[in-house]
C-alpha cells in the first residue's frame, strides 16, 4: 500500500486511557514501604466504578513487582501477596538481572468480576517500553496475585500462574 492511499480513523473509546504515574519515590536506607503503598494515591480516579482502595492495592502490587524486578525490593516481601509460582518467576528474573533500570510508567486496573482484578502496566527500561499484566484473585478474604505475564526483552514473554477457564 502506498502511503498516500492510507486512511486514518480514530480508535474506539472502549476503555479509559492509562493513568500516568509520577516519578518513582526513592527511599533512603533499608526502609521499604508496606503494601498497600500509599504513594500511589494519584492513580485513584474519583468517578471510577472500581473501589478506589482496590485500585490502589492493585497498583501498589504492580509497583512492588517492578521494584522486585529492578532490585529495589526483596522478593520475600511479596510472599503474602503472590502465588509461589509467581514469586519463583520474579526471583528467577531478578537473578537474571532482566529488570535492571526498570520503572513503572503507567497502570490500568480493571475488574472483570467481583473476585478478580486485572492490572496492566506500561514499564520503561531506559528508552525501551515493556509490558506487564498481573491477575489478582480474592482468596479467603485477601487479594493475591495469581498470574503474571511480563515482556522484559523483545519477542520474549515470561508467564507464571494459571487462570481458570471458569473464572471471569
Amino acid at each position: 500500500m502506498q502511503p498516500s492511499q492510507a486512511k486514518w480513523r480514530a480508535a474506539p473509546a472502549s476503555r479509559p486511557p492509562a493513568t500516568p504515574l509520577l516519578i518513582p519515590v526513592e527511599f533512603a536506607g533499608d526502609t521499604q514501604p508496606t503494601l498497600p503503598w500509599t504513594g500511589v494515591a494519584e492513580l485513584i480516579v474519583p468517578d471510577s466504578p472500581l473501589d478506589p482502595q482496590l485500585r490502589q492495592l492493585a497498583a501498589s502490587l504492580m509497583a512492588a513487582v517492578v521494584e522486585v524486578l529492578s532490585g529495589q525490593r526483596s522478593p520475600v516481601q511479596l510472599e503474602r501477596w503472590l502465588d509461589p509460582e509467581l514469586l519463583a518467576l520474579l526471583e528467577h528474573l531478578r537473578r537474571a538481572r532482566l529488570g535492571d533500570g526498570l520503572r513503572l510508567h503507567s497502570v490500568r486496573v480493571q475488574a472483570p468480576h467481583s473476585y478478580a482484578l486485572e492490572v496492566s502496566g506500561h514499564l520503561r527500561q531506559g528508552s525501551a517500553s515493556r509490558a506487564a499484566a498481573l491477575r489478582m484473585a480474592l482468596r479467603r478474604g485477601q487479594w493475591v496475585g495469581t498470574h503474571l505475564s511480563i515482556a522484559l526483552r523483545p519477542n520474549v514473554v515470561h508467564e507464571a500462574g494459571w487462570i481458570s477457564p471458569l473464572a471471569g
